[in-house]
């Protein structure tokens, strides 16, 4: 009994330990927790009035890179608008609200030059993905057409782009003058000449001695519609072998007289290389005279002599229609040869070209039987020969003259003559 009466004495102290170390806990932990509880109503100020954040953006856009989706259908559009020389006509293609294709479709009246330059603008839409972008410097009228037609072609708004100011050349084309020369070296010949923006660079053909092709190496400076335009005249020059005679095209005057400048520039330069007429028959005296004409023969058979190291040797020779045709050496009084001593001559005149004679096997060198064939040759010239000349009778004897009358009767005077004409006095 008396352990059960002190039992319950101690329980309600058993009661009370969680309390306490609790109640020592919260007194440790106070002093550091005051300054952030101290701070909260003035953070939860701040809060409420700070102005509510923006949505983040979604997964799509980022994988766009936060592209701005255009407010145009898909599609392929097409647009215009003023360039430089004329209309200048693109195409535009969107998918998914983005420009993904440009093309120019037509701009026949830009110079070439400058409409390369202007083309960078395409690849710069697609990157910005609008034509509110700056024009390609030393291309400005082109690149607002290209830029124009673009708007035109998405939103339908006709785009007027300022005019570019009207140039004309300094001065009026003028055509060189030109004659065909009689002959043309073959080759390439490049010139060039002057057109309407710059110059205009030609390659010209010569073949066979005749004008065979006209080839445009750079046309950069010029209009293309008026360049092609004006190119009509080497069809021309071609189909008539000379660009003499040949005009300018209207409407493109200063172009096709850049391509007939330098066709015939580029003709001058075939010509002046070309091999030198023949010469004429007087010829300087400080050349050497021509040699005189071969002497003719009569047709036939003739006998010559000559003398070799080893005797004389007799030739006959055959002439047909006044040239030599056959040579034939006539047997000497010779001791006939052995066999193998002609087996030998004979070998020796094929492989050494000289000639044989049939009987005796010697072999002679042409220059042995030239004297043969010369003497022959004396036999066979046609010259006819010239009659001596007569010699002079003596003259007659004759009676003395008689003596002059002692007084003769003055001589008359000679009549006038005719007085010459003015154009033989001339």
């Amino acid at each position: 009994m008396r352990e059960t009466k002190s039992g319950k004495r101690l329980l309600p102290l058993v009661q009370l330990l969680p309390a306490v170390a609790v109640a020592g806990l919260v007194l440790v932990t106070v002093p550091r927790t005051a300054p952030v509880l101290a701070a909260v109503p003035e953070r939860l100020a701040e809060a409420a009035s700070a102005p509510a954040a923006e949505p983040a953006a979604s997964s799509e856009e980022e994988a766009e890179g936060l592209t701005a989706v255009l407010p145009y259908a898909d599609g392929v559009y097409t647009g215009s608008s003023r360039g430089f020389g004329g209309t200048v006509q693109v195409q535009v293609t969107m998918e998914g609200g983005h420009i993904t294709d440009v093309q120019v479709l037509s701009a026949a009246h830009e110079t070439s030059a400058f409409l390369r330059r202007a083309k960078r603008l395409l690849n710069t839409v697609l990157d910005a993905q609008t034509w509110e972008v700056d024009a390609v410097s030393e291309a400005t009228y082109t690149s607002r057409g290209i830029l124009g037609a673009i708007k035109n072609a998405l939103t339908g708004e006709v785009v007027n782009n300022p005019l570019p100011p009207q140039t004309t050349p300094a001065a009026p084309p003028v055509e060189e003058e030109f004659t065909t020369p009689s002959a043309y070296r073959d080759g390439v010949y490049t010139a060039s000449a002057e057109g309407f923006g710059g110059p205009i660079t030609l390659q010209v053909t010569i073949a066979d001695g005749v004008l065979a092709d006209i080839t445009v190496v750079s046309h950069d400076g010029e209009t293309t519609s008026y360049f092609y335009k004006g190119r009509q005249v080497i069809a021309t020059i071609l189909e008539t072998g000379t660009p003499e005679g040949v005009d300018a095209v209207s409407g493109a005057t200063y172009s096709s007289t850049g391509i007939l400048n330098a066709v015939k520039q580029a003709l001058a330069k075939a010509a002046n290389d070309a091999v030198p007429a023949e010469t004429p028959d007087t010829a300087p005296a400080d050349e050497t005279p021509a040699e005189p004409a071969a002497p003719q023969y009569a047709d036939g058979t003739y006998s010559g002599t000559g003398s070799t190291a080893d005797g004389p040797v007799n030739v006959v020779i055959t002439v047909k229609d006044g040239s030599v045709t056959d040579v034939q050496v006539l047997p000497t009084e010779t001791e006939e040869p052995t066999f193998t001593e002609k087996v030998r001559a004979a070998l020796e005149a094929f492989f050494s070209g000289k000639e044989q004679s049939a009987s005796s096997g010697r072999v002679y060198t042409a220059d042995e039987l030239d004297a043969a064939v010369q003497d022959a040759l004396q036999k066979a010239l046609t010259t006819p020969e010239v009659p001596a000349a007569p010699e002079p009778e003596a003259p007659a004897e004759s009676e003395p003259a008689a003596e002059p009358a002692a007084e003769s009767s003055p001589a008359a005077e000679p009549p006038e003559q005719d007085q010459p004409t003015g154009e033989e006095n001339a």
